[in-house]
């Protein structure tokens, strides 16, 4: 290898990750700031990338008794005088910042949320999430399309019967704003979590270390595999074995092809290691085995408030 490879200079995305990693290992896990997810949302995920789907087309996402369903919702464009349809939420950016407003909502104990962020930049800079650039856009986008969905996740009991709740997420948005007609979402400070969600959210949330989240903010399988991890290990009574059929079900509807998906999840796997370090897991030609491990964060941890 040359000197001048030898040399070569980081790129600016590795160097982020990099000063994550030690920010996140500089950090006891008692002090690890954490946001919040509804515990169904640890067992089927939203669209990794955007699914184009028509509007009367659902985004299904099926993995053991459970199943999510998402829909869009029209939304009136008062400067066209149509209904417009956004699309689904996807990708890391949807999920990060729903877990950063629902652990505003918990911290101020109401559906009815103070950002506390004249705008989305400074929300986003303060969690964060952005060094700036399209970066900006692709929240904003995300945060309309979280918006203008509804979630349904339906359980199936051990007698067959279904568990079933319907979950409009975020309202409160001004969505193409008479105001200023070429921008698609008017920042408000004051934001509202739908009733529905907001009692499952309260029922049964998921704390996750905002600093492992940092690190795996580009990448939305390495986000699902760490919630995964987060809900599962400390509560295991004994290893845990799934095939790698299962994990391909919970993780890998859209890779086609078996050896394809093996080899982005031992890549993902790798990945949420390097923030989450204490969980215990392997896997081997037959499939991975999952043991009892620390959870990321202490229970009395801080919640994330910008």
């Amino acid at each position: 290898m040359s000197e001048k490879a030898d040399n070569k200079k980081p790129s600016r995305y590795a160097e982020s990750r990099i000063r994550l990693m030690m920010d996140s290992i500089d950090t006891p896990r008692e002090e690890r700031d954490h946001i919040y997810m509804p515990v169904a949302l640890a067992h089927v995920y939203f669209p990794r990338r955007d699914t184009k789907l028509d509007p009367t087309e659902s985004y299904i996402h099926r993995s053991g008794n459970f199943q999510l369903n998402i829909s869009q919702l029209p939304v009136p464009n008062h400067n066209t005088g149509k209904n417009d349809f956004l699309g689904l939420p996807f990708g890391p950016k949807s999920r990060l910042l729903l877990g950063a407003i629902n652990a505003l909502a918990l911290q101020q104990g109401s559906n009815k949320i103070d950002i506390e962020a004249d705008t989305l930049p400074q929300f986003l800079q303060k969690i964060g999430l952005t060094d700036g650039g399209n970066q900006i856009s692709q929240a904003r986008n995300q945060i309309a399309r979280l918006s203008s969905s509804l979630i349904s996740v339906s359980y199936k009991e051990e007698d067959g019967s279904m568990a079933y709740g319907q979950m409009p997420i975020v309202k409160g948005f001004d969505l193409f704003p008479r105001s200023k007609p070429d921008q698609l979402l008017l920042w408000k400070r004051h934001i509202v979590l739908s009733l529905d969600y907001w009692q499952e959210l309260q029922k049964h949330p998921l704390p996750l270390a905002l600093e492992h989240l940092r690190i795996l903010s580009g990448n939305a399988r390495a986000i699902d595999f760490y919630s995964f991890l987060a809900y599962r290990l400390h509560g295991l009574k004994k290893p845990l074995f799934l095939t790698w059929a299962t994990m391909k079900e919970i993780f890998g509807g859209d890779i086609g092809r078996m050896d394809n998906f093996k080899a982005k999840m031992r890549h993902t796997a790798e990945l949420v290691k390097l923030a989450y370090r204490d969980a215990r897991f392997s896997y081997d030609d037959q499939g991975w085995t999952f043991e009892r491990s620390p959870a990321p964060i202490q229970k009395k941890s801080n919640l994330f408030l910008p």
